[in-house]
């Protein structure tokens, strides 16, 4: 038995790898984990059991659209009413038994709890309760239920008078980790300048400035970086290559760009001269650089991988609105850094987090030796 607290889609594709029969029970599914499943399933059966609480649908906790897609790729579904329990069977050699349902939140975002077991017993168990479940709904879920399903959310409306919602005042797992702040990603190098894997982090920043400023162009059209504010935090990202990726190497908090003050200067570009073509500034704070080789640093494209529309806050916001471009990678094209959304940020925090506890920080004495450019007064 392997107790699960992070990690959640690594370990369920590794179980699903040579499956040819993989079973679910989850009350809340999306899309983000059904495409993880479609795309990596090679086996022959796959039987689902959920919710069909409409409300669910209506608010977006779980997805009819990813129903779809598992009806379309000859997936099974049933449902129990009030269904609570998560669990997901591969074959007859392994079940992972944990609170996360098979949803973003699940698998990404929220703080969750499983175990992996392989005793042939505890499998047995927990294939009888999933049989066991799947007795009690007589039907196969179709594709003529969801069509009616989505007519009757389209025309519900509220009858009576909303009763006030009061607030949930726990403790958020997220906002421990995130602290209510935004998150970008800051682009260093350009597409005829990759770099190596086995490049040293330390190196990149010998005669950079990312330990004191993100710098942009200063030939785009209104260069400047005004959407930093006071306290944002960004991580440092290097175009690499073999394959092309980028390599996220640092961290550190804004301060709000200054359109007076945040230019570059005569002394700043003696010092580090391609600052004078990318001469727009975002003073930054409390840097914190991974002390690797850019093949231990967290990759931009595993992220993506991961949590697709959900990495940015561009891409969540077109799925949620339903229109607009909702592919990670496309939109990214020629620009010098990306917004984070809660789920991309709290993922990166995590993953940048497990390379510092491997690796190290560069230390802050190498970091102090470098110039610093101007010295800002808080």
């Amino acid at each position: 038995m392997r107790i699960i607290k992070d990690n959640r889609l690594t370990y369920f594709l590794n179980e699903l790898s040579g499956t040819k029969e993989v079973r679910i029970i989850s009350p809340f599914i999306t899309n983000i984990m059904v495409d993880h499943l479609l795309n990596n399933f090679k086996g022959s059966l796959i039987k689902v059991i959920t919710r069909y609480n409409l409300n669910d649908f209506k608010s977006g906790v779980s997805s009819l659209s990813a129903l779809e897609k598992l009806l379309n790729a000859g997936a099974e579904i049933k449902s129990v009413k009030d269904l609570h329990s998560k669990l997901y069977l591969f074959d007859k050699k392994s079940a992972f038994v944990t609170s996360a349902n098979f949803t973003n939140g699940g698998f990404f975002r929220n703080k969750e709890f499983g175990v992996l077991v392989t005793e042939s017993e505890s499998v047995e168990e927990s294939l009888f309760y999933f049989k066991e479940l799947w007795g009690i709904d007589a039907s196969l879920l179709n594709m003529e239920c969801i069509i009616e399903w989505r007519k009757i959310i389209k025309l519900s409306r509220t009858t009576q008078k909303e009763i006030e919602k009061l607030p949930d005042v726990g403790a958020s797992y997220s906002d421990s980790i995130l602290g209510g702040r935004r998150y970008f990603i800051k682009f260093f190098g350009k597409a005829d300048n990759r770099l190596g894997l086995e490049r040293k982090v330390l190196n990149e920043l010998y005669g950079g400035c990312s330990h004191f400023a993100l710098s942009f162009s200063k030939n785009k059209r209104d260069a400047r970086p005004r959407r930093y504010r006071e306290g944002d935090i960004v991580f440092m990202a290097r175009m690499t290559k073999d394959p092309d990726d980028y390599a996220i190497y640092g961290r550190a908090i804004t301060y709000a760009h200054n359109d007076k003050r945040d230019v570059a200067n005569t002394e700043d570009i003696k010092h580090i001269p391609w600052l004078k073509d990318w001469s727009i500034l975002v003073r930054v704070k409390e840097p914190m650089f991974i002390n690797s080789t850019f093949e231990e640093c967290p990759k931009l494209n595993d992220l993506v991988r991961e949590l697709k529309y959900l990495s940015f806050e561009s891409t969540e916001q077109n799925f949620k609105k339903g229109s607009g471009n909702i592919n990670p990678k496309s939109s990214l094209m020629q620009k010098g850094d990306v917004m984070l959304s809660s789920t991309g940020a709290q993922w990166l925090e995590l993953t940048f987090k497990k390379a510092i506890e491997k690796t190290g920080t560069v230390d802050q004495q190498i970091i102090n030796s470098f110039y610093q450019g101007s010295k800002i007064t808080e």
